[in-house]
């Protein structure tokens, strides 16, 4: 049966003002990632951060297509 996973995805300033993904997080649920981003950029450790939903069939060793649940600050193509 394939699992959910919530990704909590940071981006950091890369290059020449580009954006540079950080270290992505398995979170429990949505609010849980939203949260974590929302303090990530209020500190300034991030300049965005997604919360996507990706689903996995282990057995298949496939992933569906990544739903986003939400973003904050600056994140790649706006969204």
């Amino acid at each position: 049966m394939p699992a959910q996973q919530i990704v909590y995805q940071p981006y950091i300033a890369g290059p020449r003002g580009s954006l540079k993904p950080g270290t992505p997080v398995i979170c429990r649920t949505a609010d849980e990632g939203l949260r974590r981003a929302e303090r990530a950029l209020a500190g300034g450790s991030i300049l965005g951060a997604q919360i996507v939903r990706m689903v996995h069939d282990e057995a298949a060793d496939e992933f569906g297509e990544p739903e986003f649940l939400g973003s904050v600050g600056q994140v790649p193509g706006g969204e």
